[in-house]
């Protein structure tokens, strides 16, 4: 997976599926975690960013998917973990392909076994009460841009290192 480590920093590569489905959104989070964000995960070396869509729903859902579009790409800095993170996101409208139980507000958990996720289908009419990260996911996803866009996100005080 395209994530490198140096001292306390980060940098990921992260694909991000967006799927929208009667008015709810798929998003997920760590059962230790307070704040919930999106399906995705890492893209691997010579993986295409949309491939790992699918390839990361398949893991943590089982379930096929499809990208129909890319949304936002975006370039976010933020500390979790005591590590400062440069991570670039390309986040992309998907549907799921397969059979698959949507039922609205109910936690359910994915099926990783080294992954402590639950996953929830939240009305959008809901995304003001829950801790979403990145923040411009909020209003983003209220209202879908018709091309993509660049999203920089900027959570931290940045000191550029000259090495």
């Amino acid at each position: 997976m395209l994530t490198f480590n140096r001292d306390t920093k980060r940098f990921n590569f992260r694909s991000v599926a967006v799927i929208i489905k009667d008015n709810c959104v798929l998003i997920h989070k760590a059962v230790k975690e307070a704040f919930w964000t999106l399906p995705g995960g890492r893209v691997e070396f010579f993986e295409h960013a949309d491939d790992t869509v699918a390839r990361e729903l398949q893991e943590e859902l089982g379930v096929t998917a499809r990208v129909i579009r890319p949304l936002w790409f975006a370039e976010n800095f933020f500390h979790y973990n005591e590590q400062t993170f440069h991570e670039l996101g390309h986040y992309f409208l998907a549907e799921i392909t397969s059979e698959f139980t949507m039922r609205p507000g109910e936690i359910f958990a994915g099926i990783e076994p080294d992954e402590d996720l639950i996953y929830q289908w939240l009305p959008l009419t809901q995304l003001a009460d829950i801790d979403l990260k990145p923040e411009f996911l909020h209003q983003g996803l209220r209202n879908l841009p018709s091309a993509m866009q660049y999203v920089k996100i900027q959570d931290i005080g940045i000191r550029h290192d000259t090495e």
